[in-house]
């Protein structure tokens, strides 16, 4: 019997992980790497089937001779890289990003992983203030994206906001939001091509909406326009959407 090969062996190409040697196939991510290794790296936007949007910014590694730290869920691995994965910078990092986020969402619903993590790398989002009230019915809607203020008091500001209950299908709970951008993605052209959810606004005021009827229409049409030019299609869609929700 002759062997029928799916697709090209890939070279194998040699990193090092926290002192440990690790080959890898050519284009494999540094957190596949890392899980390679039994390596727990946190993830919270990721998932296997979708696109990495490096949106979360808790699995972020350092590489050697790199100014800044970089997403291992998106990272390729390249010969003779050297990663640490529980440096200094890699450790203040990931505690700053779960203190931000548990600081403004409600993470008690959280997997049990969440709270590991925020155990392991000491996040006390409490030293950010005491929750503030949460907002009114359309108040967050009202805000303008990009213009966060301050607040005058103490308390640490949040996103909390009545549940938005559109339909028995898409009911939305911001207050335990984390933005990970999976049902965005999962409505994109990683699974169903619908479009039906997007991301509107920036920073602090970033929300999951659903676009307008037209603008369904248009981000399919640019979809359908650029079949082959993934990442610039992904790009010019979440520009249009961007625009059309404000």
């Amino acid at each position: 019997m002759s062997t029928v090969f799916l697709e090209a062996p890939k070279r194998l190409v040699d990193i090092t992980v926290d002192g440990a040697t690790v080959r890898v196939p050519e284009g494999a991510t540094l957190l596949e790497a890392c899980r390679q290794q039994g390596i727990d790296t946190p993830t919270l936007c990721y998932l296997e089937n979708l696109t990495p949007v490096n949106a979360c910014r808790v699995c972020m590694v350092e590489v050697e001779k790199s100014r800044t730290l970089v997403p291992a869920c998106s990272r390729r691995a390249e010969p003779g890289m050297v990663v640490h994965t529980d440096s200094e910078r890699v450790r203040t990092s990931r505690r700053m990003v779960l203190e931000f986020l548990a600081s403004s969402v409600d993470v008690s619903l959280a997997s049990s992983d969440v709270r590991r993590w925020m155990e392991r790398y000491g996040a006390d989002p409490s030293r950010y203030g005491d929750p503030a009230p949460p907002h009114g019915a359309g108040e967050r809607d009202a805000a303008r994206p990009g213009e966060h203020h301050p607040r005058e008091d103490s308390a640490a500001d949040t996103i909390a906001q009545p549940v938005k209950v559109d339909n028995g299908s898409y009911v939305r709970d911001y207050s335990r939001c984390i933005l990970c951008y999976k049902c965005v993605e999962a409505c994109g052209e990683d699974a169903q091509n619908t479009f039906a959810i997007a991301v509107a606004g920036r920073g602090f005021h970033r929300v999951r909406r659903r676009p307008a009827r037209l603008g369904v229409r248009l981000l399919r049409q640019l979809h359908r326009g650029v079949p082959d030019r993934r990442a610039d299609v992904q790009e010019r869609v979440r520009h249009a959407a961007g625009r059309l929700l404000g």
